[in-house]
């Protein structure tokens, strides 16, 4: 029971990923705000309320809130609903995003790049502009970025759009932990490792090593971990999920 007591929003929390922060921060006592599109683009199955639903009947508690994070008013609604419910925001994990992977540049058309970096840059950027007055007034907090090892390194086939999305948030993790360590918010990026999940079944290339990679559930610990961080303890780092989902740290290589 680590995070008895805390908020937490997880973005992206109806499937993969997401959920299973979500999940692990419940069953750490926390009070997990789910957050998704009400409907997945690709048509995958779940849901934020479905999420909620699931942390609820295991004795957790939780709220599901659809919510687009690319659109300033809905996260501001969001937000708002979230101090209305529990009137603290102790941790948020932008985890919502998309991905382009294998897929030359050229064949990229515009609306396609725009819509993946206003997920993954825009969505991050409209959730830490509403939350983090919240935890600028309580003196504290964690935000948790999720990065990815494209973002550090090339990788054949890894995607120009993808792997330029990933660098930029870890950078805004970097330069706004600087920002916020007077307030003691803690700002870090988590890099999951190569996931076997819902989404990344969609992308064909993702499927060539798909017995080697990992579950999302592994990723539990190293969430709760940042979770719990302050600008006093630990803050501007990139915490890596080895393959095995077996140890993380600050630092960890990928391999």
């Amino acid at each position: 029971m680590q995070m008895k007591g805390m908020v937490a929003i997880v973005t992206g929390a109806s499937r993969g990923l997401g959920k299973a922060i979500a999940l692990a921060y419940a069953a750490e006592g926390a009070t997990v705000v789910a957050c998704s599109r009400p409907t997945s683009p690709t048509g995958l199955a779940g849901t934020a309320d479905d999420t909620a639903a699931e942390i609820r009947a295991n004795g957790g508690q939780a709220l599901g809130v659809p919510c687009d994070v690319t659109d300033d008013a809905q996260v501001q609604s969001m937000v708002a609903r979230v101090m209305d419910a529990y009137g603290r925001i102790d941790v948020l994990v932008n985890n919502a995003g998309l991905m382009i992977i294998n897929e030359p540049f050229l064949d990229i058309e515009p609306h396609r790049w725009d819509n993946l970096m206003s997920v993954n840059i825009r969505g991050p950027y409209l959730c830490c502009r509403h939350v983090l007055p919240v935890m600028i007034e309580e003196k504290k907090g964690s935000v948790v970025n999720i990065g990815s090892r494209m973002g550090l390194e090339l990788i054949p086939g890894g995607g120009t759009v993808y792997s330029a999305s990933k660098a930029a948030l870890h950078m805004v993790s970097y330069a706004l932990a600087e920002e916020m360590q007077p307030h003691n918010i803690a700002v870090n990026v988590l890099s999951p490792g190569s996931l076997r999940s819902e989404g990344s079944w969609q992308i064909e290339w993702n499927r060539r090593n798909w017995d080697t990679r990992i579950e999302p559930s592994q990723n539990g610990p190293g969430a709760v971990f940042l979770a719990l961080q302050s600008a006093q303890t630990m803050t501007g780092q990139y915490v890596h999920v080895d393959d095995f989902g077996k140890t993380w740290g600050p630092g960890t290589d990928s391999n």
